[in-house]
């Protein structure tokens, strides 16, 4: 499932859609397709809408060797929706995966576990500590679910099992999902039916990693978890030793330059044609993006800085995010969950403050303060 427009995740994803946004210098759904691809399967439909091309041209391009197809939705059509628009391509027991999830799952055990049970649907589960934002679920000693609520609100909540989006389903339950209505959900829709029906639903409890990744908190923590290591695989690059200033885990692209006195705290990844001036600090939790400058004197600490944007001299970056293409000037500082859309100039001796969002292509003039989202939008 990658049509998604992403909308909790903006900036970002006004010139991508969410599965292409890089995750340790990765784009998302690499994430999801080498779990596919590493447990034998060989075949996958993935459904399109938003800036659909970008994501074919990626697959097409990384995993020429897989047969994908792609059904395409002009409208939302709700998970369920968009899965019975690709039925011709549906006649035996399929997963349906998220495109923008990070999950560490083995998926022959939850096949095994959904074929023992003989379930016509098979959902895999997770606790949370905030159940408002997802569906929750219980079950009875057989792990079937015997109750489902989507999105409690607090008074409502009954359950810190949380629905991931993940599930194995058998084609019959095609012959539920109801297209007169546009914008169909299996989670709204379709599950609440087969639990009233007892038709057999399962839950498979997740002993593993999950990370929605739909909100900058939870972008910022997959990064961090993906250089800890918590999900695989690594990401890319020559490992650079341990030396003076130099400690942890740093994963260094092609034709790096990294100049004298500059300290560097690992875990951190720094991409391909990167220069780092003289005494700069990368500190650990940092992502660099491909044809990074930093320029002396400059800290980057737990952020992420996406491909072609220059930081320029002085400045500090504290665990925010940075689009592509941006102009940090001088003396700048970003604070903490701050994010930049791409092309955004920031003047010198400026700062934006702490979870504020700047739009695509905004120029904000040298020596203000950013204490809002700018533009102001909707």
């Amino acid at each position: 499932m990658a049509g998604g427009k992403g909308s909790r995740i903006r900036p970002l994803t006004l010139s991508r859609p969410k599965p292409i946004i890089p995750v340790a210098n990765r784009p998302l759904i690499e994430y999801v397709v080498e779990k596919i691809r590493n447990s034998g399967c060989n075949e996958l439909v993935v459904t399109l809408s938003y800036l659909k091309n970008q994501i074919k041209n990626l697959l097409k391009k990384d995993y020429s060797e897989m047969n994908i197809r792609f059904s395409v939705e002009k409208t939302p059509l709700g998970t369920a929706g968009g899965v019975k628009k690709a039925a011709k391509y549906l006649d035996d027991t399929f997963f349906v995966l998220s495109g923008d999830v990070l999950v560490d799952l083995d998926l022959d055990k939850l096949l095994a576990f959904h074929k023992k049970n003989k379930s016509l649907a098979t959902m895999l589960l997770t606790t949370v500590d905030n159940p408002s934002h997802f569906g929750i679920a219980v079950m009875d000693d057989t792990n079937k679910i015997i109750r489902f609520l989507e999105k409690p609100s607090p008074e409502n909540v009954f359950s810190k099992i949380a629905n991931t989006g993940t599930y194995v389903l058998e084609p019959e339950i095609l012959d539920y999902i109801n297209t007169e209505k546009s914008e169909i959900d299996f989670s709204k829709d379709i599950f609440p039916q087969l639990i009233e029906e007892k038709a057999g639903i399962f839950g498979y409890v997740l002993d593993g990693y999950w990370n929605d990744v739909g909100r900058p908190k939870t972008f910022l923590q997959a990064n961090y978890d993906v250089l800890n290591k918590k999900i695989s695989p690594e990401p890319r690059g020559k490992n650079l030793k341990e030396g003076v200033g130099r400690l942890g885990d740093m994963w260094v692209g092609k034709n790096v330059e990294i100049e004298n006195r500059v300290r560097i705290i690992g875990p951190v990844v720094i991409g391909d044609n990167c220069v780092i001036e003289k005494n700069c600090t990368i500190g650990r939790n940092s992502v660099i993006g491909d044809n990074i400058h930093l320029e002396k004197n400059s800290t980057i600490k737990g952020s992420v800085i996406f491909p072609d944007s220059i930081i320029k001299e002085g400045s500090y970056l504290k665990d925010c995010i940075v689009d592509c293409n941006c102009n940090i000037e001088k003396n700048s500082f970003i604070e903490r969950g701050a994010i930049l859309g791409s092309n955004v100039h920031l003047g010198s001796f400026s700062r934006v403050m702490s979870k504020r969002s700047i739009y695509n292509s905004t120029v904000i003039l040298p020596e203000s303060i950013v204490d809002s989202d700018y533009p102001i939008v909707s």
